[in-house]
């Protein structure tokens, strides 16, 4: 289905700016968020991040170029080439993954390429405002996904807050999350750049690890979920 068709078929769930404040301001009590928050990294762009597409457009010039060996003219020409010729690799539907697997071919190189991407990057404005939306005073939201690497969301509880959220960075430790905890809980969807074991690849993000995804589904069912910055392409 076509995403203005799409559109066109629930446009009676269209909520607005306005709606979406009044749903995530009616709480019964101040200890019970009633959402939950999802991040992706379109959140990090303001904090100087590069977007994934940025990244997209870099690398899929500079392997077109390198396998076609013609010179890059536009975006339609390069996708189509690779295909039609790079079929066995190349995903279009999600070239973020299959290109940065192409364009780095061991774990270790992504992960260094991610951790220099971050490297002395610092949370922007936006993020002081969300450490704000956990806070005790407030309690808006407490429990975080994201699918970045980076470590913006805990630095911002650091520089902005007296708080000390609960990252989970990697499988084991989510397994004994409490959804009753009213501390701030970021869980880290794909990894952290400080492990090797990120999660980039088609193959690494076509399926959550199982505490990952157990404890997501658990607290679906209690939260709403509002996603920021995500495409939603990973396939999990």
């Amino acid at each position: 289905m076509e995403y203005k068709d799409l559109v066109k078929e629930i446009a009676h769930k269209s909520r607005s700016i306005q709606e979406l404040v009044s749903y995530i301001t009616t709480k019964a009590d101040n200890s019970h968020p009633n959402y939950s928050l999802l991040l992706g990294a379109g959140a990090s762009t303001s904090s100087g991040i590069r977007s994934g597409q940025h990244l997209v457009n870099e690398w899929r010039k500079d392997i077109y170029t390198r396998l076609s060996l013609e010179k890059y003219t536009d975006e339609e020409t390069a996708i189509a080439y690779l295909s039609k010729e790079e079929g066995s690799w190349y995903t279009p539907t999600n070239e973020y993954s299959s290109l940065f697997e192409k364009k780095f071919d061991l774990p270790a190189q992504r992960r260094r390429f991610v951790e220099n991407e971050v490297d002395g990057i610092f949370p922007s404005i936006g993020y002081s405002y969300l450490v704000s939306l956990a806070s005790d005073k407030n309690k808006y939201i407490d429990t975080i996904y994201t699918t970045n690497f980076d470590d913006l969301i805990n630095e911002s509880f650091y520089q902005f807050s007296q708080i000390r959220p609960t990252v989970c960075a990697h499988d084991s430790s989510v397994n004994s999350l409490s959804i009753s905890s009213t501390r701030p809980k970021i869980i880290k969807l794909h990894g952290d750049y400080l492990f090797d074991d990120i999660k980039s690849t088609l193959r690494e993000t076509e399926s959550l690890e199982s505490n990952i995804k157990n404890k997501f589904t658990h607290f679906s069912k209690e939260f709403g979920l509002i996603v920021v910055g995500y495409a939603g392409n990973d396939r999990s």
